[in-house]
């Protein structure tokens, strides 16, 4: 599947339970082989506290996602790890994974 990066932006993000976690605010691209190896992710206020995210005081949190985390993409991009799943995921220090 072909997916032009402006369709790609501003996608809402699932958690494997259905709670929506934030939405796409760009990605990540491995230059050598030419794929996204993240996307970093505008959090949704509640899950920013959830996650316990430090963001500026009049921006969202961002966070990075790496794709393997990824279970489908269609109208939203549904991940196949829950909220609770995802900061354990964080807090295991993934290089892709880091909360901004």
């Amino acid at each position: 599947m072909h997916l032009l990066d402006e369709k790609l932006m501003e996608r809402a993000i699932i958690g494997a339970d259905g709670k929506v976690i934030g939405e796409v605010a760009g990605f990540f691209l491995d230059v050598d082989t030419w794929r996204i190896d993240a996307l970093q992710v505008k959090l949704d206020r509640a899950v920013a506290e959830e996650l316990r995210a430090r963001h500026p005081l009049f921006r969202p949190a961002l966070i990075e996602i790496p794709t393997h985390l990824v279970q489908s993409v269609g109208d939203t991009i549904v991940l196949s790890v829950v909220v609770e799943g995802l900061r354990q995921v964080l807090s295991l220090g993934d290089e892709h994974a880091s909360v901004q």
